[in-house]
């Protein structure tokens, strides 16, 4: 047995088809919140994190700084700085275990390696 609901042909009252004032979809949200400006453009933005690519490449491990060398080479620091967290996991390191055992029998990984990270190194407008 099916349930299925039968479409009523009860005709639109013309009230319901007229638009509606404040009809806009920014009306039915709410506008744009305005933040006021402050008095100095720079304090309005976060603080700049500061790193220093070498103080952290010597936290690593030998084993992490074999594992990492192409990310330690060839990212750019913007990224080094916010994905260090990330590449140090043991997920990460776990698969550039993986891709080095690749690499060492002779089978080809793709994208090569030295286009990986090409993305990051891109200068900016």
């Amino acid at each position: 047995m099916s349930l299925k609901r039968k479409a009523t042909n009860v005709p639109l009252s013309d009230a319901a088809k007229k638009p509606k004032a404040n009809g806009s979809i920014t009306s039915f949200f709410g506008g744009p919140k305005t933040v006021p400006a402050a008095k100095n453009s720079n304090s309005a933005s976060l603080p700049a994190i500061r790193f220093n690519k070498e103080a952290w490449v010597k936290t690593l491990t030998p084993e992490q700084k074999e594992l990492l060398k192409l990310e330690i080479d060839t990212l750019h620091d913007s990224w080094l700085k916010e994905l260090r967290d990330d590449i140090t996991s043991r997920e990460f390191l776990e698969l550039k275990k993986f891709l080095k055992t690749q690499v060492e029998a002779g089978r080809t990984v793709y994208p090569p390696m030295e286009d990986v990270y090409s993305c990051s190194n891109m200068d900016e407008n």
